[in-house]
């Protein structure tokens, strides 16, 4: 009876593993598979080896797009960790939380697509440089997401304004869950504000910061929406990353191989990056 229990819970999960099976790793496999080939997805494939790889590590529009990529998870990280944190400490135990949880998760409610849009206007020359030419500064009068890198920098702020308010909800849980009994023995012993958080509360903290660390950058190698909004890559490709990039090589370039090469480069660093931040961790609670 027992075996026939076991084998019908199976059941439960087929459909699943079966959608995984089929649309996810078949996926990744396909993807690995035309990385060696040259292929404009509608002629005949041409095997190519390591040629695509190559080909991209000797392309100046790759570097820049490995350049910004690195700005882009070092910025978002920067913004969408360390502010959240400061926040969330700040208003765990203070009147109107909810309120103020609710006004800082309200961007998140918008899509990467509409928060590029309204950012797209608000920086176009009918936007905020408008305003600027009223308060007497006309020679700021034109579309700031034109500007090389200074677009790449506007752009990050942007998508860390929307990211901001999920962080800040699961810093606020892990306080939450923070063994009260610590801190308050630090507290009889005359421990400072200071020296309570950075010896106690945030070590505490450790699991929660792992975890938005981990999808904050996820989340900003794969960006791909709120640049192609904003900016499309431009000006001359130099805000591309390389989420776009594996777009613009696939699907403006019609060069799928070289755009599938991008791809597993791309997968390959977000995997070692977690891996080693993963182990870090475990290896510590050991």
């Amino acid at each position: 009876m027992k075996t026939r229990t076991i084998n019908k819970d199976y059941l439960y999960i087929l459909p699943a593993v079966c959608f995984v099976g089929i649309f996810f790793i078949s996926s990744i496999i396909f993807t690995i598979y035309i990385s060696f080939f040259e292929w404009d997805g509608f002629s005949a494939m041409h095997f190519a080896g390591l040629k695509n790889y190559l080909d991209l590590f000797r392309d100046e529009n790759f570097r820049i797009s490995m350049i910004n990529t690195v700005v882009w998870v070092l910025g978002s990280l920067v913004v969408t960790m360390l502010f959240p944190l400061v926040l969330a400490i700040g208003m765990t135990n203070s009147y109107g939380l909810t309120i103020y949880k609710n006004i800082l998760y309200f961007p998140k409610a918008f899509s990467l697509t509409v928060g590029g849009m309204i950012i797209s206007v608000l920086l176009s020359t009918s936007g905020i440089p408008m305003v600027a030419k009223w308060l007497g500064r006309p020679d700021l009068v034109f579309d700031w997401l034109s500007i090389p890198y200074v677009n790449t920098l506007l752009m990050i702020l942007m998508t860390a304004w929307q990211g901001i308010g999920l962080n800040l909800l699961l810093f606020i849980g892990g306080l939450k869950s923070i063994d009260e009994s610590p801190v308050e023995a630090a507290m009889i012993d005359g421990v400072g504000n200071v020296r309570i958080y950075t010896r106690i509360i945030l070590p505490m903290l450790k699991p929660t910061i792992i975890i938005v660390f981990i999808m904050s950058m996820v989340n900003s190698f794969k960006v791909f929406d709120s640049i192609w909004i904003m900016t499309k890559g431009g000006p001359y490709r130099t805000s591309e990353t390389l989420a776009l990039t594996m777009y613009v090589e696939s699907f403006i370039y019609g060069k799928l191989g070289s755009g599938a090469a991008v791809a597993v480069v791309l997968s390959l660093i977000v995997l070692a990056l977690s891996y080693v931040n993963l182990r870090g961790s475990f290896k510590e609670e050991r």
